[in-house]
């Protein structure tokens, strides 16, 4: 007896530190977890967190990746002064108590990709969202040690892609309807006017159709064409004339801000691919309205780009003839968009784009309703 009860300290010893040894493991289990910041491919933006939930545990890191052209930014809380800047500038990984406001600012695409990243380091229930795409939107659950179940990489992976699959085939059947109908046009003989499809026919929660119906439009000298769009995603019409767009910005470029600027437009402007054309932003609840217009002065083939979309496939070209009819047009989807012969060069321009509204006033008042919001 006197043997066990002398064995019993060192018993107890043994298991505290068995106890202490596995709360250091419990510890030292935090993990960090991606999640997709929006995604999308030529075509088509998925504007959506990629699962839209994650499960974790208090301690754990939450790493947002931004892999998609299209830009977008993770908020807590409410907006506090200009939400393009990150709220932690020079912090790499952010601790979040489920106070207070945190956001990644505005990020755009990277080479290598972009990123952002937060600990959560008290348990809760965590609403955030895009301040650019308001129904973009995600919960973060941070959960007590044995409630429910700590998400893995893999599981949020299989969830993001059933997510992103969906709405990738909710955005191609709206491109599909898109596609499907034959191209307006009023008007016979000389002086005709086409009206072309901006993006999908109706806003699509999910995401963007960015790209123009019909991608290629034949049409004689005398005629005009009509974009119009019904969504209130932002799109301009840019057609670049001389412009090399692989080069630096041309005069009056170099600052221009698409959201409250036009170059050379007025509704109805004559081309002759002597200079570039931007026409005002046009969208549901825009001011400049839904519809922009061109005519031609000459006949030759007109590419055309939306400037901040481009980089995403919005692209386009228009084939002027004054020579015999030239096939009917007929609504078409993308795939004749890539045959149309529109270059490398629209790569460029859309990214430039983005930069002169990334540095432009583009942002200072930035609208957060989910009717009136910008790309």
């Amino acid at each position: 007896m006197k043997k066990v009860l002398l064995a019993l300290p060192a018993l107890a010893i043994a298991l505290m530190a068995v106890f202490a040894s596995t709360g250091q493991s419990a510890q030292a289990a935090a993990v960090t977890l991606k999640v997709r910041a929006g995604d999308g491919q030529t075509g088509y933006a998925v504007n959506m967190f990629l699962p839209e939930s994650i499960y974790l545990r208090a301690g754990d890191t939450v790493t947002w990746d931004f892999k998609w052209d299209e830009p977008h930014s993770v908020t807590f809380g409410e907006i506090a002064g200009n939400p393009e800047l990150p709220s932690h500038p020079d912090t790499a990984v952010v601790d979040y108590d489920g106070t207070g406001y945190v956001n990644s600012g505005l990020v755009f695409p990277a080479p290598g990709g972009s990123s952002f990243s937060m600990k959560f380091t008290k348990e809760g229930n965590f609403d955030y969202f895009c301040f650019i795409h308001p129904m973009m939107t995600g919960k973060v659950y941070v959960q007590g040690e044995g409630i429910g179940e700590q998400d893995t990489q893999v599981a949020i992976d299989a969830r993001g892609t059933t997510t992103y699959n969906s709405a990738m085939a909710t955005l191609k059947g709206a491109a599909g309807q898109a596609a499907a109908k034959p191209v307006a046009v009023t008007g016979s003989g000389a002086g005709r006017k086409f009206t072309l499809q901006v993006s999908s026919p109706n806003d699509v929660a999910e995401g963007d159709v960015m790209q123009f119906f019909p991608a290629s439009l034949n049409v004689g000298v005398n005629d005009s064409v009509e974009f119009v769009s019904s969504v209130h995603t932002p799109h301009d019409i840019v057609f670049p004339g001389p412009v090399d767009l692989n080069g630096p910005p041309p005069p009056g470029l170099d600052t221009f801000d698409p959201f409250t600027q036009s170059l050379n437009y007025t509704p109805g402007v004559k081309l002759d691919n002597s200079k570039p054309v931007i026409s005002p932003m046009i969208g549901l609840d825009f001011p400049d309205g839904t519809k922009a217009s061109f005519s031609f002065a000459k006949t030759g083939t007109y590419e055309y780009a939306c400037l901040l979309h481009a980089s995403q496939g919005m692209v386009g070209k228009i084939n002027v003839t004054s020579g015999a009819p030239l096939p009917p047009n007929t609504g078409q989807a993308l795939a004749a968009s890539q045959q149309s012969g529109a270059s490398g060069l629209w790569i460029v321009f859309g990214a430039v784009g983005i930069a002169f509204a990334a540095t432009g006033v583009a942002f200072d008042n930035p609208p957060v309703s989910p009717t009136s919001y910008r790309p």
